[in-house]
């Protein structure tokens, strides 16, 4: 009765219900908290109906808003007017802004980690950056503050792995690192609960952009955004990955995929995970030179 809570990204949370949710007053207590996740999905009708629920909620209500995109004028505006308070988490996709972010939670929360122990810990994360309260808390209630902790201090408190990010699979393939590759596919199937398709869909798409490129001479990141779309960092990424590999390996990655395809499908009497580790496998290594197919002339 104390919190209400709702998900704009689920259809299940329609607009008409928050704005109502904002405009009841509390039952059996003083106060009532609603919570909006994902406010960046909001339709611009339906921020524009929240933002008007906003300026006319009810004193006693009070609004915690989330989103990891970019909200609507008229919302935002409307958080402005209502004096929110706005606190702004941002992770970077590289592992040294993790370990920045990490380090920076671990010293705000008053505990002294080594560096061995702070790269182990945004190695577990991962993705999922919500675990890191609950180590912290751990920590401080065993060792108190002002110990200086190293990673063996640290992995007795660590379970199971984090998921990963798409591009931590993506970028073991590319410098042909198949034990990363491996422990970035499980952790993606396990913690991630990513399916095997959804994955070999990831998959399929990276190398189908390869394939786009090849023969049109594209020298550029933002030659190769002209091309696929999106940021020029994520298509220069693609374009350094299909120079390494070239025509002839990037058309003997598509027939892996297509066969991994089959094999999930039917093809093969084996688990999804194992069809999936062959096929990540066999990547890494094209990636690395190993098995490469070679022409003469």
């Amino acid at each position: 009765m104390l919190v209400e809570e709702f998900d704009a990204a689920d259809g299940a949370s329609s607009v008409s219900a928050i704005t109502d949710a904002l405009d009841t007053l509390p039952l059996f207590s003083d106060r009532r908290i609603v919570v909006v996740r994902n406010a960046h999905d909001l339709d611009t009708d339906g921020a524009a109906a929240m933002a008007v629920a906003l300026a006319g909620k009810v004193d006693t209500t009070d609004v915690v808003i989330s989103a990891t995109g970019r909200l609507s004028k008229s919302l935002t505006d409307a958080c402005k007017k209502a004096g929110a308070t706005s606190v702004g988490v941002s992770v970077g996709n590289r592992l040294a802004d993790r370990l920045q972010w990490v380090e920076g939670q671990l010293i705000e929360a008053g505990l002294k980690v080594g560096p061995d122990g702070v790269k182990f810990i945004a190695t577990w994360l991962g993705g999922d950056h919500g675990r890191l309260p609950g180590l912290i808390d751990t920590l401080r209630s065993t060792y108190g503050d002002g110990m200086k902790l190293s990673r063996a201090d640290i992995e007795v408190f660590i379970g199971e792995a984090g998921s990963v990010a798409p591009w931590d699979l993506t970028d073991a393939i590319d410098v042909g690192d198949v034990n990363k590759a491996l422990v970035m596919l499980h952790r993606m199937i396990g913690p991630g609960e990513s399916h095997p398709l959804q994955i070999l869909a990831l998959l399929s798409n990276r190398y189908a952009q390869m394939m786009r490129l090849d023969g049109r001479e594209v020298q550029s990141a933002e030659a190769a955004a002209n091309i696929l779309g999106g940021k020029a960092f994520t298509a220069g990424k693609v374009l350094d990955q299909y120079k390494k590999l070239g025509s002839s390996n990037v058309a003997q990655a598509v027939s892996l995929l297509a066969q991994a395809d089959v094999d999930l499908r039917g093809g093969k009497d084996w688990p999804p995970e194992l069809v999936m580790e062959v096929l990540i496998a066999r990547l890494s290594r094209l990636a690395g030179g190993r098995g490469r197919v070679t022409s003469r002339r």
